[in-house]
């Protein structure tokens, strides 16, 4: 009789070989899962802010312009357009406090729609609105006379909503436009735009006109004045607008009696 013999398979480890690699096994796994969780979370991190919308600018002035709003208690003025206004850094005006809502590159119709969207607390005493820089802009326009037309359109709707907003709203009119310092905008367009403001304004019982920006006004880059030079501008719309607002004022008696009768 021939004596069997037992054969392993020889891809079967001995029990010696497994008992060695086990820890082995097990250490590779602590060294290498946290680094794993570690690069997932950053690549997920990284996803999702790609993923994320970035804030345009438009939304985050909309934000500061809400929350100064928010903050703002009893009467105050309402300062509405392009960058002129955002410019225009003042607190108060005719001894009430002032919320800036201009936005940079604002048109005519972009003014009609941040307007739309801000929630007023409370009617302000006045709007001051300066527009019509950006409406003369090439690139929205073939030749003058269209730009003047599409501004019309859009600035006639935006008084007449202003003008169920507040009692009375104060158009400053359009700053001249160097040409040799800046290209792509019309300075004949800028010109006819900033009269159909004024003639749209005239029409309406709520509007006054009151210029604050001069032909002899010093322009740094073709379109804007020194940051401090907006003070001085804006302060020769004062006679108009101070004088309207106290035209308006209730007078004292009146003033009392409604507040004795206020809970």
């Amino acid at each position: 009789m021939t004596a069997s013999r037992l054969v392993l398979p020889q891809n079967t480890p001995s029990p010696r070989t497994h008992t060695a690699s086990s820890p082995r096994f097990l250490l590779a796994i602590i060294l290498v899962l946290p680094l794993a969780l570690t690069f997932g979370s950053l690549a997920g991190f990284a996803i999702g802010r790609i993923a994320a919308p970035p804030t345009s600018y438009r939304d985050q002035r909309l934000a500061e312009i809400a929350a100064e709003l928010r903050h703002i208690d009893g009467d105050y003025l309402l300062a509405s357009g392009d960058s002129h206004v955002v410019r225009w850094r003042v607190r108060q005006f005719c001894g009430l406090p002032v919320v800036n809502a201009g936005v940079d590159g604002a048109t005519a119709a972009d003014t009609d729609g941040i307007l739309t969207q801000l929630a007023l607390p409370r009617p302000p005493r006045a709007i001051i609105l300066t527009v019509g820089t950006n409406d003369a802009n090439r690139k929205r326009f073939r030749d003058p006379p269209q730009a003047v037309t599409r501004f019309g359109q859009a600035f006639r709707p935006l008084l007449r909503r202003l003008s169920h907003k507040a009692d009375l709203v104060i158009v400053t009119g359009v700053p001249h436009i160097d040409i040799r310092q800046v290209g792509g905008f019309s300075a004949e367009a800028a010109a006819a735009i900033g009269a159909t403001a004024e003639t749209s304004c005239r029409k309406e019982a709520s509007c006054r006109v009151a210029r604050s920006f001069s032909a002899d006004d010093t322009l740094t880059d073709g379109l804007h004045l020194a940051d401090a030079d907006y003070q001085r501008a804006y302060g020769r719309i004062a006679p108009t607008l101070c004088a309207a607002i106290a035209a308006k004022s209730p007078p004292p008696a009146t003033r009392q009696n409604a507040d004795a009768g206020a809970p």
